[in-house]
């Protein structure tokens, strides 16, 4: 079942999902690997944060997708918020837009409540490989970079609930090629896939 746009969307108790989510006008922001390397360690956030049981997923040029059972919380469209939001304003840090605020970021930890206690160390650990991003960013294109414009997702995004064994084996077979059907330089050793993370991979 695919939704687009401002359709209702439908959710099922115990169901896994298989989402694609789209940069804004198709821009090829994940050519660069830094991004990619920011988009990887947001998934290894989130999974902790939100309680995911993530099985696939592969970062293209100008989108990605994902398939995970969200084992606390039915309310996929608050997790794809929740990521497609912190992503956002990540990048748009790395990229120059954005400051690191220190005081949003402290108040945002406090919202988190008995979360943020659990996974102090991991929070920290993104903030600091954020950090560290950023300067590798400026390395390579300089302070005041005019090569990427200030980035945002497209509206919504596309979601179908996994039926069956045979569904859930299509989607992974599917995410699996997905770089050989863009085309991918050298597809088949494509870094920005599942089977290169098995420490984000839970066991289906």
């Amino acid at each position: 079942m695919l939704h687009k746009g401002a359709q209702k969307r439908i959710f099922f108790d115990g169901a896994t999902y298989f989402v694609i989510s789209v940069a804004n006008n198709l821009v090829e922001y994940f050519k660069e690997p830094i991004f990619c390397e920011l988009f990887i360690e947001e998934l290894r956030l989130v999974k902790k944060m939100k309680n995911l049981d993530l099985f696939a997923f592969v970062i293209l040029l100008d989108h990605f997708h994902l398939m995970f059972f969200p084992n606390e919380s039915r309310d996929l469209s608050k997790i794809m918020q929740f990521l497609k939001r912190h992503f956002t304003r990540n990048i748009n840090f790395i990229l120059g837009y954005t400051a690191l605020d220190e005081e949003a970021i402290g108040q945002s930890l406090l919202r988190l409540g008995d979360i943020y206690k659990g996974l102090q160390n991991e929070i920290e650990a993104f903030t600091l490989r954020k950090i560290e991003l950023r300067q590798q960013f400026i390395t390579k294109y300089e302070l005041n970079q005019t090569q990427f414009s200030k980035f945002h997702w497209q509206k919504s995004y596309r979601d179908h609930y996994i039926r069956n064994q045979r569904d859930f084996d299509e989607h992974i077979r599917y995410i699996s090629e997905n770089p050989m059907k863009h085309q991918i330089p050298d597809a088949i050793n494509y870094k920005y896939i599942f089977t290169n993370y098995p420490e984000l991979i839970s066991d289906y």
